[in-house]
């Protein structure tokens, strides 16, 4: 049982969901390993007081495809935040996931939760804009007394796999500044990588996490699937400004991904 005033926080990230339920993307109906994702997460004896989506929420950034999310995530009956990816649509985003719009800060008793957008359109790889590291800063600076963690899309730092290194956060050197001049920062989470890492980075933690569909080959110089299955990250957030966190992977018998591969 979590101790009073633990806050658990789950993070979701990169589910692809497609136009239709059917919608099979390296050989994996994402719409069904999603599903199956949620309902694990509901069927926890300590559930989450909320879900943190990292974005890639759809395949192809279609109003269908919110759509879809929209209705699955309703039957767990959790509150959810979500930020977009680079394969998502932000305007296409907040006109459809009208449930839950688009949060750049929370409150968790002390805790603050800061959501950055990294994702620029029609691009794989991703940029904070002046705009997103103007609200880091001051938001951080106004925060100072307040233990914090952020969530993004794409990470700031390499993770060992030279294909995806490519697609970090252009102007991190930015982003380094201003979390390194903080005191406050406990964790940086994100998505895109499709796979577990954890790396000390600017005197905090920054974390990437499991796919709800598929997962890349760790240390892979190029593109390369991983048989791994679907998964996602718990976030414990204690009173004393420490956190706790990790991954947990489901046990699907039946899932197969597509080695054949080459893009997604």
């Amino acid at each position: 049982m979590l101790e009073p005033q633990v806050h658990r926080l789950i993070q979701l990230t990169d589910c692809h969901i497609g136009e239709s339920r059917e919608h099979r993307l390296a050989g994996v109906c994402t719409y069904d390993t999603f599903r199956q994702v949620l309902a694990d997460v509901a069927a926890l004896s300590e559930g989450p007081e909320i879900l943190m989506i990292t974005g890639d929420i759809a395949a192809l950034g279609k109003r269908k495809a919110y759509g879809l999310f929209a209705e699955q995530i309703r039957f767990v009956d959790i509150p959810y935040a979500w930020l977009p990816g680079n394969h998502d649509d932000f305007e296409v985003m907040q006109k459809s996931v009208t449930s839950a719009p688009y949060w750049s800060l929370l409150e968790f008793g002390d805790w603050r939760v800061i959501s950055l957008n990294t994702a620029v359109n029609g691009q794989v790889g991703g940029t904070l804009s002046t705009g997103e590291l103007e609200f880091l800063a001051n938001t951080l600076r106004n925060e100072s007394a307040h233990p914090v963690v952020i969530f993004m899309h794409h990470p700031p730092m390499p993770v060992g796999c030279d294909w995806l290194d490519q697609q970090r956060i252009s102007n991190a050197s930015e982003l380094e500044k201003i979390i390194a001049s903080a005191t406050n920062v406990k964790g940086i989470f994100c998505g895109h990588v499709h796979q577990e890492t954890e790396t000390d980075w600017a005197g905090s933690r920054v974390f990437t996490s499991p796919s709800t569909c598929f997962q890349f080959t760790a240390n892979s110089p190029g593109f390369a699937m991983s048989d791994d299955c679907p998964g996602y990250r718990w976030i414990n957030l204690h009173p004393d400004g420490h956190l706790e966190t990790g991954v947990h992977h489901l046990d699907i018998a039946d899932h197969v991904v597509d080695h054949k591969t080459q893009k997604y």
